[in-house]
């Protein structure tokens, strides 16, 4: 049988295991580096834009409450957004109507975690909301919270995304279950642990 010699070896072995080069589109000379943190950066944060009382008559007990106290189901409404602002960690914007005041300017109130605002006169919270949509698109992916059908075309033609008033309460309820039950996983049980360590304590004797 005829010996196989050591450069044919060699070059049987650097075909077999050599590391493949990348090959590359005709136009790009080097691998392109992808910067993960950049790209994370890129990617814009999340904007609530919420219709204050579209919100709040959409929610029966709370409707029922504003009939006679508009103030008490006002602070229901900020109650739950705050919660809803909590649980996201997005910022959220939540817009009442102030159009039948004299007030020349919105009124913007940042109160616990989210802001607040009034509108001014003559302007409705869906005047308010389409404007700062238009104005911060680059900036956020912008959902609206309004079951406004007319709001929703004008919502969708500025490329933001429209969530129902029971879409969002939908959302809210979820996220207060899934919460909820994180807090009884991590609540500290004294009692069952004191009944562990004996029972541990027995069966070690």
């Amino acid at each position: 049988m005829p010996k196989i010699k050591k450069d044919e070896l060699d070059k049987v072995y650097n075909s077999l295991y050599r590391p493949k080069k990348r090959v590359l589109p005709a136009n790009q000379k080097t691998p392109r580096r992808i910067d993960f943190a950049s790209e994370i950066k890129s990617q814009k944060k999340h904007l609530y834009l919420i219709d204050g009382y579209n919100l709040m008559y959409s929610i029966e007990e709370i409707a029922e409450i504003a009939r006679t106290d508009l103030l008490s189901a006002r602070d229901k409404i900020v109650d739950i957004v705050c919660d809803f602002q909590g649980y996201v960690g997005q910022e959220c914007v939540l817009v009442f109507d102030a159009y039948r005041n004299n007030v020349p300017i919105p009124v913007v109130n940042k109160q616990y975690n989210i802001t607040i605002v009034y509108t001014k006169a003559d302007q409705t919270a869906d005047m308010y909301i389409e404007q700062k949509a238009a104005e911060l698109k680059d900036e956020y992916k912008i959902f609206v919270v309004t079951s406004d059908g007319l709001e929703q075309l004008k919502i969708f033609s500025k490329e933001s995304f429209r969530i129902s008033s029971k879409e969002f309460m939908h959302r809210y309820e979820n996220l207060q279950k899934r919460h909820a039950k994180k807090d009884v996983r991590s609540r500290h049980q004294p009692m069952k642990e004191l009944r562990k360590l004996l029972f541990e304590d027995l069966s070690d004797d």
